[in-house]
């Protein structure tokens, strides 16, 4: 008799059991309501932009400027205005440009500061970022 009391003990414990456990169950089935963001708005804020550029003949240095044709401001690149900028070589690649239309412009100028040659193009630097090339 012990034992048969024992059991129907045991068994009702059980069935209680399982019955708060489904209802702990269902709570964690609920689906969350909280709205996640749209694809579209997960962007980075920035991306590297490489400009490359066909080496002209008598050439000593380029100078580069980059403007936003959206806002007409002058591209900063880590604090550094990109207008005039001198640079030597080929290319140039920019880190942290931030997303948007940009208009770029290339001089390539002798010894004596005299313009040999110009380049402009057009550029939309986006999260996968943005290549350009000149041929002053």
């Amino acid at each position: 008799m012990l034992k048969r009391f024992a059991f129907s003990v045991l068994s009702a414990a059980m069935v209680l059991s399982l019955g708060t456990g489904a209802a702990f169950a269902s709570q964690g089935d609920r689906v969350s309501t909280a709205k996640a963001p749209l694809t579209g708005s997960i962007q980075p804020q920035s991306a590297n932009l490489y400009v490359g550029w066909t080496q002209k003949s008598g050439a000593h240095h380029y100078q580069l400027s980059i403007r936003n044709t959206d806002t007409n401001n002058i591209l900063y690149v880590k604090g550094e205005r990109i207008e005039h900028k001198w640079v030597y070589g080929d290319s140039i690649s920019l880190p942290e440009v931030p997303p948007g239309p940009y208009r770029v412009w290339l001089g390539a100028y002798d010894n004596n500061g005299n313009i040999i040659g110009q380049d402009t193009n057009y550029v939309t630097v986006n999260y996968n970022g943005g290549n350009v090339w000149l041929n002053p």
